[in-house]
């Protein structure tokens, strides 16, 4: 509805923008004349504003500072180091899942074939424990996977209600402006329309003043009256 020069000083950017006509001090929901070019002018405050803003006061001050190697452990360390190197990771040691036999042309090596029992006897206790996990979870799993989705399906349930709520209330914000800028608009305009209808009135006064004040002279002139004693006999009255 209004229009204010711009304000910006310092800077070749600033000068541009001065230069850019006038910054519309607007209201979005009721103004409607504005163009393109205004848009870009805005796009270019923003721009000036982000380019000079600078913070004026650290806002972590209170906060200790971080320990960010409290976590790091001597693996984590090591691996970091070695992606540093752009070494190749390690590849998994499978050989305590094989089960070969001992090579036949040595001759039979008590030590070997004890060591190769072990390792069959491991995983044969792995494969046990495998079994018994499977049973567990055949048993179990299917309950507590229920339960969990249960779960998620509140927390997403509760999000949801959350953002719901979330976006009435930024309608709601919306709405308000928006009512507001309705009624600044219709007082703007009626203000306007009174200032016009002052602005005519003096004029047609002033008019008129000017009528009456032309055609006293005349009468002056016609009666052959002195127009200086006339306005010594109205000081003389008053």
């Amino acid at each position: 509805m209004s229009s204010k020069p711009l304000a910006l000083t310092g800077g070749s950017g600033s000068s541009q923008l001065q230069d850019d006509q006038v910054l519309v001090d607007a209201l979005p929901y009721l103004d409607t004349e504005y163009n393109e070019a205004d848009r870009q002018l805005a796009m270019k405050l923003v721009e000036h504003e982000c380019k000079t803003f600078r913070p004026t006061k650290n806002y972590l001050t209170h906060l200790p500072v971080p320990d960010y190697d409290a976590f790091l452990t001597k693996c984590m360390l090591k691996e970091m180091d070695r992606m540093k190197k752009k070494e190749e990771m390690g590849k998994l040691d499978m050989s305590r899942c094989e089960l070969p036999a001992p090579s036949a042309v040595k001759g039979v090596d008590r030590k070997l074939w004890a060591k190769v029992l072990r390792n069959a006897k491991a995983q044969n206790e792995h494969l046990l424990m495998r079994q018994i996990n499977l049973e567990l979870m055949d048993e179990y799993a299917a309950e507590s996977y229920l339960q969990r989705n249960k779960v998620m399906e509140d927390l997403l349930t509760h999000a949801e209600k959350e953002l719901r709520k979330t976006k009435e209330a930024v309608m709601e914000v919306h709405a308000n402006r928006k009512m507001a800028q309705l009624k600044a608009g219709e007082k703007v305009k009626q203000l306007e329309q009174s200032w016009v209808s002052m602005v005519t009135n003096n004029y047609r006064m002033e008019m008129e003043n000017r009528q009456i004040d032309s055609d006293n002279r005349k009468q002056i002139k016609a009666l052959k009256l002195d127009p200086t004693k006339l306005d010594d006999k109205e000081d003389q009255e008053n």
